[in-house]
């Protein structure tokens, strides 16, 4: 349960050989060919000390909805801002490729993923927290994933009124099988 914490020992022993620091569960495809870029792009407009994470989703033909996003809000609203505050800079908006695109933190951040710059990867990597192996946001896999990039930086999404800015596919269907109540995007 705790693998993922080793492949941080392999990132930050290769810090200085990448642009990218990239850390995914084995079950999640990143298919944007445009996926880098905006990585690139939203740390150019906010700094490095803000990461974006991408949505996560799951398909089927076989069910009655065809997509859901499946990380929403948290259900023990006390977990998060143990580790973040989100009303710090908590919506920003870009102008890209004509378009106006809204990024909101969020209480749960989590996306099966992260992708870090080098810059981001050494500023993690130099951490009391770093490779402490917690469990504390969930679960070890959740907190392998999430725990460390949402204590060191300004976490945010697509808002949801352009979810698919920046997505990931979750392969399993696990999440869109289960009965679901549908969150709408604030206006």
């Amino acid at each position: 349960m705790f693998l993922g914490y080793s492949c941080h020992e392999v990132l930050a022993d290769n810090l200085g050989r990448y642009d990218y620091y990239c850390f995914l569960e084995d079950d999640i495809v990143v298919s944007d060919p445009l996926f880098f870029w905006k990585q690139a792009w939203f740390t150019r407009m906010v700094g490095d000390r803000a990461v974006l994470q991408p949505h996560r989703f799951e398909t089927s033909d076989q069910l009655p909805r065809h997509k859901l996003y499946i990380d929403g809000p948290i259900r023990d609203p006390t977990i998060a801002p143990k580790f973040q505050d989100k009303h710090v800079r908590p919506r920003m908006q870009g102008r890209v490729l004509g378009v106006e695109i809204a990024f909101e933190r969020v209480d749960n951040p989590h996306s099966g993923c992260f992708f870090l710059t080098e810059a981001q990867m050494r500023r993690w990597a130099d951490q009391p927290y770093f490779l402490d192996r917690s469990a504390e946001f969930w679960g070890p896999l959740e907190s392998a994933a999430t725990l460390g990039v949402m204590r060191t930086f300004e976490t945010y999404k697509p808002a949801l009124e352009n979810a698919g800015f920046l997505e990931v596919h979750h392969l399993d269907t696990r999440y869109l099988g289960r009965a679901v109540r549908p969150v709408r995007p604030k206006k």
